[in-house]
């Protein structure tokens, strides 16, 4: 009886879980583009300022205030405020001080100082154009069709050129070197909007490079200047726009910093000191290998003096800005030890000491408390799959994690840094917000969202680490499909990146991406693995690629392969894999040194020849053609596309900005000649990547071309 029993009770569960499974969705890829899967969110969630006081916007759209000690809620701003002053709808803000927010959505400010509500619209400033903006000190910078200009309330905010140097191929107030080393904007206003520093670039001896636009009656030609790796680089300045002398004069006042190419060609880092006294530049030669700290007076632009230099075999890569004191003393990032750490130098650049130190890399610094005796940050203390907040005692160097929980913690500090809110999540949880002590307590859970995708079929997601042939630990992540049979064998994609500056593998909810679960849905285990070369590893697992890209890479996706095949529910006959840009040059280095692994393979704007990727990042990894002939060669793919073996889809932007659409068309002059069958894509309209809605386009093509090859349908 016990017996019919137990048999009716498991049927019972099988088909409930069947039934279950069979109303789960699909994941709507389109439905992605149109927010369909947005975790839960804290609508306004920042800080007050000067205070231990949390904001947010609740339901009704009152800004509200919560006191972290106490837990004391009030009404900041009432909605029936917002909406007789014509802002409905409040979902986001920025503070400007203790009392005044900026809404952007209304371009204005709302003031409550001294009991009175004050509105202030800036409805002369070009928001439409605006590329970067002080509230507080009422500075904006525009880009148009007619150049950059600046606007500020000290002329009423009339656009005055930021730089009148014009000419043919100069550029100004854009960023410059190709966006290398941090470098994501072209003009820096300084800390109180007296000054605005900007970038002027000329490219005039840079060779043009030819992009062909279709889209017109008669196909036309636009040239960019692209510089590629062992040619004519351009040539960069930074120039002091005065924000007070324009306004009052109606034209630009600047004047150059006066550097020297002697001293380094790039320019990177450019920080004004607090008092805008001092501007610094972070100086790095050609060669990449030896960089200079150089400080110049803000005034005359004269260099005051050199105060830090770095030099390394393979390469210094500054990306940081330094952090003031208000000592005088300032805090520098170097990776000299063999990790990015922070070394506290006096005013001069005398070396006072190494303020962190251990086996991981700091990633974000989040800044100091009151007293500047504690600096806080983040970094990968014991995995390099997650993410820590941490703070260290800048005398004693004591480090203390504030919170233990596997997983990537994103902190927002109060200023006192007494608080901070924490953004959590890992491979099963969407988002967790917490709000947390100083000292790493958990005073209080703000959010716990649900799940976005808990009606979707989803597979379950591992991340584990794999060791390679020189004893490293390779991070990986696989994700396997719905409801799998451990007794059936499925085709496995492998997802490759694979280049500097780069992590695929963390421990994040969907860290791998909804295509790559969408992928899982349809009946693939797919793998990624974070091969040497990739960051927060340290500088030697990063540089260690340096002059032979492609090599020590190989290798260690090979050994992520092996490990493939040692699964008994991967079917190691039908593997395939997909890559992007330095992932697209990875995939193609796998099937054509490995051919017999690969069952088949995708790709896009992929590197095939260093020698036509563009100075700043390829001379990084490779030095000159001249320097490396070896190491171009070995890394060039088009004499090797004739041991291509599978089914193999290439897929190129025609506007590519950053590999050149050359490098694919020349790779099919060379599949035509050695009688290699490639299935080609020209994505006619798109730069490096198709982003947005038109993505679904470039992934059902994926899923098409491998479900063709390794499903056979």
């Amino acid at each position: 009886m016990n017996k019919f029993l137990s048999l009716a009770l498991f049927f019972a569960l099988f088909f409930s879980i069947t039934t279950l499974n069979a109303q789960k969705q699909e994941i709507d890829l389109k439905g992605y583009f149109q927010g369909k899967y947005l975790a839960e969110r804290i609508n306004g969630l920042s800080w007050q300022p000067g205070t231990d006081n949390y904001a947010y916007v609740d339901d009704d759209h009152n800004v509200k205030l919560v006191n972290a000690k106490t837990g004391k809620e009030t009404t900041f701003i009432e909605s029936k405020l917002l909406k007789d002053n014509n802002i409905f709808g409040l979902r986001s803000f920025q503070w400007v001080d203790a009392s005044t927010i900026f809404i952007g959505r209304n371009h204005a400010t709302l003031s409550l100082a001294n009991g009175k509500t004050t509105i202030h619209e800036f409805g002369d400033v070009d928001w439409d154009n605006v590329i970067d903006q002080s509230i507080k000190n009422q500075v904006f910078v525009i880009k148009n069709s007619e150049g950059v200009f600046v606007q500020s309330a000290q002329n009423n905010f009339k656009p005055i050129l930021l730089c009148p140097d014009t000419g043919a191929h100069i550029v100004f107030g854009e960023s410059v070197h190709r966006s290398e080393w941090g470098i994501e904007e072209g003009q820096y206003i300084s800390p109180n909007g007296n000054f605005i520093a900007f970038y002027r670039m000329d490219e005039s001896m840079v060779e043009d490079y030819p992009l062909v636009n279709t889209g017109t009656p008669i196909a036309t030609v636009e040239y960019m200047k692209y510089p590629m790796a062992g040619r004519t680089s351009h040539q960069v300045k930074v120039g002091i726009y005065d924000v007070a002398r324009s306004a009052q004069s109606g034209k630009a006042v600047y004047h150059y910093i006066k550097t020297d190419l002697a001293d380094g060609e790039f320019l990177t880092n450019v920080t004004f000191s607090p008092d805008e006294k001092h501007l610094y530049i972070t100086h790095l030669n050609r060669q990449q290998n030896h960089s200079k700290l150089i400080r110049y007076d803000v005034a005359t632009g004269e260099k005051v003096s050199t105060l830090i230099e770095e030099t390394d075999a393979r390469y210094v890569e500054p990306s940081r800005r330094i952090i003031f004191m208000k000592n005088g003393q300032f805090l520098y990032f170097s990776d000299r030890d063999g990790w990015k750490h922070l070394y506290l130098y006096d005013f001069n650049g005398k070396l006072v000491k190494k303020v962190i130190d251990g086996r991981f890399d700091i990633i974000e610094v989040y800044g100091m408390d009151a007293a500047e005796q504690n600096i806080f940050f983040t970094a990968s203390l014991e995995k390099p799959v997650n993410q820590c907040v941490c703070k260290a005692n800048i005398k004693s160097g004591k480090i203390t994690c504030l919170g233990h929980e596997d997983g990537m913690h994103e902190p927002i500090f109060s200023d006192s840094k007494n608080y901070f809110v924490d953004y959590f999540t890992n491979v099963t949880t969407p988002r967790v917000i917490n709000l947390v002590s100083g000292q790493g307590k958990i005073q209080k859970n703000l959010l716990t969202s649900k799940n976005p995708y808990a009606d979707c079929a989803m597979g379950e997601t591992k991340i584990f680490p794999i060791t390679n042939k020189a004893g490293d630990s390779l991070w990986c992540r696989l994700i396997t499909p719905p409801n799998m049979d451990p007794n059936k064998q499925y085709p496995c994609l492998i997802y490759v990146y694979g280049g500097p500056h780069s992590q695929l593998v963390t421990n994040s909810f969907i860290s791998g991406g909804v295509f790559l679960e969408y992928m899982a849905e349809q009946g693939y285990v797919v793998f990624t693995l974070d091969n040497r070369g990739t960051q927060n590893r340290g500088a030697e697992f990063e540089k260690c690629i340096h002059r032979n890209l492609g090599v020590k890479e190989v290798e260690d996706q090979m050994c992520g392969v092996e490990y493939l095949k040692t699964l008994p529910y991967v079917d190691s006959t039908r593997i395939g894999l997909d890559g992007w840009s330095f992932g697209g040059f990875m995939t193609l280095s796998l099937i054509t040194e490995h051919p017999e692994a690969f069952r088949a393979a995708s790709c896009g704007g992929p590197v095939v020849n260093w020698e036509w990727y563009e100075v700043m990042y390829g001379e990084r990894y490779m030095d000159t053609p001249e320097e490396n002939p070896e190491g171009y060669a070995n890394a060039n793919i088009i004499p090797k596309i004739k041991n291509v073996q599978c089914p193999l889809l290439v897929m190129h932007g025609c506007q590519d900005h950053t590999v050149v659409w050359q490098n694919t068309l020349e790779l099919m002059r060379q599949a035509v000649t050695d009688g290699i069958e490639i299935e080609y894509f020209p994505y006619t309209i798109y730069d490096h990547n198709v982003i947005g809605p038109e993505r679904v386009h470039l992934w059902n093509k994926l899923l098409h071309f491998h479900n063709q090859n390794l499903k056979g349908e």
